[in-house]
């Protein structure tokens, strides 16, 4: 596990690209935010095409001045609700190739990799895993061998789920909710590497008097630390004003 980690060299904290478009910012002020974060350690990014905001992101990328030094985590599903009838691997294959063309990038980071059903349910998920697992597991490795993705987490949706992906040795962590009101993969955040996503539940542990929410915010992110095998954390930064928080935090690092 220390191995996967050194190699992925993931920043504490990775700036969640979810509600840029939401929060109805520019092109250049995605720019300016990217450069204000990768200043204060925040050189890893998430992003899905999913988003509302993924043009805008892509478009604000390209005009960083350190792009090529931005690790990336990419969200990616396979299968992908209605539009897939199971695992593909040529629909996984190419979803990777039109990230790695939109991002610029040689490599993937991180492949967040979702098994999707409509609805949702472990039922079906967890029969697209036996039904279709050898080519599950030669499309991973291939990637990995191609040089395409350096490693693949799991967005799991249940721990049912999480544990049997796990069982894959393609597999290499769990990505998913960690916060003090979020326990439920707690146990995989300290034996598994582990991505947390929504430290703040949502923002609901954060008060909205500004002289409280920096010691707030580090106390979530503390708790998230505590976990032994957390690698990175989640978050959605949208604003200068919100970096302060994190430049403290790491600061005290």
């Amino acid at each position: 596990m220390e191995g996967l980690i050194k190699e992925l060299n993931l920043s504490s904290i990775s700036l969640g690209t979810m509600r840029f478009h939401d929060k109805s910012l520019t092109a250049k002020q995605v720019t300016k935010l990217i450069e204000s974060s990768f200043d204060i350690g925040i050189t890893t990014h998430h992003s899905s095409f999913e988003y509302n905001s993924y043009s805008l992101y892509t478009s604000a990328l390209k005009t960083v001045s350190r792009k090529t030094d931005i690790k990336h985590i990419v969200k990616l599903a396979s299968p992908h609700f209605e539009d897939d009838d199971g695992f593909s691997t040529k629909k996984l294959v190419q979803r990777v190739e039109n990230q790695l063309k939109a991002l610029d990038i040689g490599q993937i980071d991180v492949l967040q990799w979702l098994v999707r059903s409509k609805p949702i349910n472990d039922e079906d998920r967890l029969a697209t895993l036996e039904n279709q697992k050898q080519e599950i597991k030669s499309c991973l490795s291939k990637l990995k061998k191609q040089g395409k993705v350096k490693s693949i987490f799991s967005f799991p949706y249940s721990v049912v789920f999480a544990k049997e992906v796990m069982e894959f040795e393609e597999v290499d962590g769990i990505i998913s909710y960690l916060n003090e009101e979020e326990l439920e993969y707690a146990t995989f955040a300290n034996e598994l590497p582990f991505i947390a996503i929504r430290p703040f539940f949502a923002g609901k542990l954060i008060s909205k008097d500004v002289s409280d929410s920096t010691k707030e915010i580090h106390q979530c992110l503390d708790f998230v630390d505590s976990h032994d095998s957390v690698i990175t954390k989640i978050i959605g930064i949208n604003s200068a004003e919100q970096l302060l928080p994190f430049k403290t935090y790491f600061d005290t690092m």
